[in-house]
């Protein structure tokens, strides 16, 4: 048994090597196999099948697995657990989480028992295809089945609670995890945490946030900027700010959804001066500004009553050459009609038109009214 442990993880290594070298050309199906038949120097048997199998995931190429993987069915070449393994994770690469499906139920039917591994990475596949209701099921599944977890499988099914804004059902697999004697890693926290934000609940992000250095983990950029998004979406200015500030003193690097986000949040707080730093201090950092900080920025200066901020900003990021959104033409429309600014409102509607974008006829309505007030024809 040790010889062909042995053997298998020789050929895998020699698999990777040869398969980095040659499938980026296009190698094909056939060769694959080859490869894996000469290192062993043996016919087709289930060694050399799972071992080309495992390579082909190794490297991403999902379709030479699954397309190996059946045409060992097809030879009526006795298939293992590891082979399935094997192939389940490379439906990964293209969330192919029907195929994922359909080779674990050929695990049952070739009466093996599917491991642990086997239900992580079906759970995986389905979380990363968006099927967040059969990745919970899985995982409830494999517990009878395995009568064992792995902190994998939870943080997959945590993700999944992600898609299905199912945060209650996020925190309650988190604390499985604990119950189960599993220790947290880093992806489980920030998928319970970004859970917590998509189903708005800011506290709870937060607390998930601090719990953190206690299961000796640190925050990085993924958690803050899930903690900051989570208070921006409940218009908590002051703490997107100071997380944003706990950011840059635990010595991460904030990106732009950083800075987006916490923009977003001063938008909501009517901090247009807070708003106006950040963007200040995103270019100190050599970032470049995305629609949603422009987007922010102008409509927080709208609600501040600063137009002339506000149009100086949407005219920055049309010079910049973003793919501007109807959001952001509406702020700068906003910007034109505070400051009875009718001529520029004239222009931005037409840009918005051969932008391809619907405008808001609230919009349109407060633009023509002004443009009368100025005495001239009006839309």
């Amino acid at each position: 048994m040790g010889g062909e442990a042995e053997s298998r993880r020789h050929l895998l290594q020699c698999c990777n090597q040869r398969l980095r070298e040659m499938l980026p050309v296009g190698a094909s199906v056939v060769f694959v196999h080859n490869v894996a038949r000469d290192q062993l120097g043996a016919r087709r048997s289930p060694i050399t099948y799972s071992s080309a199998v495992s390579a082909c995931e190794k490297v991403g190429r999902w379709q030479h697995a699954l397309s190996l993987f059946s045409e060992m069915m097809e030879a009526t070449v006795e298939i293992d657990t590891i082979c399935c393994n094997a192939g389940i994770s490379a439906c990964k690469n293209d969330g192919q989480w029907q195929q994922a499906l359909s080779l674990l139920k050929d695990l049952f039917e070739a009466h093996l028992t599917p491991t642990i591994v086997s239900y992580s990475a079906v759970v995986s596949v389905c979380q990363s295809g968006g099927q967040w209701q059969q990745a919970l099921a899985l995982l409830h599944e494999s517990m009878q089945v395995t009568l064992e977890s792995n902190v994998v499988i939870f943080s997959a099914g945590v993700s999944a609670c992600v898609t299905g804004v199912q945060w209650e059902q996020a925190l309650s697999l988190l604390s499985e995890v604990s119950e189960g004697k599993l220790t947290p890693n880093s992806i489980t926290f920030n998928a319970a945490i970004t859970a917590c934000e998509k189903g708005g609940q800011w506290l709870q992000a937060l607390s998930l946030l601090q719990e953190m250095p206690g299961a000796e983990l640190f925050p990085n950029i993924v958690t803050f900027n899930a903690g900051i998004s989570s208070c921006e979406k409940c218009g908590r200015w002051q703490h997107a700010l100071s997380l944003l500030s706990q950011l840059v003193k635990a010595t991460v690097e904030p990106d732009v959804v950083s800075y987006s986000a916490a923009i977003s949040a001063c938008e909501k707080g009517g901090q247009w001066q807070q708003a106006m730093m950040l963007l200040s201090e995103l270019r100190k950092r050599i970032l470049e500004p995305d629609v949603i900080c422009f987007s922010a920025g102008v409509s927080a200066c709208n609600k501040g009553g600063q137009w002339q901020q506000a149009l100086a900003l949407f005219h920055e990021s049309r010079g910049a050459k973003l793919e501007l959104d109807i959001v952001s033409f509406n702020s700068g429309i906003c910007a034109c009609e505070w400051g009875k600014q009718w001529r520029q409102a004239l222009m931005l509607l037409c840009g918005l038109r051969q932008a391809k974008l619907q405008p808001d006829v609230i919009i349109i309505y407060s633009v023509g009214i002004s443009a009368c007030e100025k005495g001239e024809q009006a839309i």
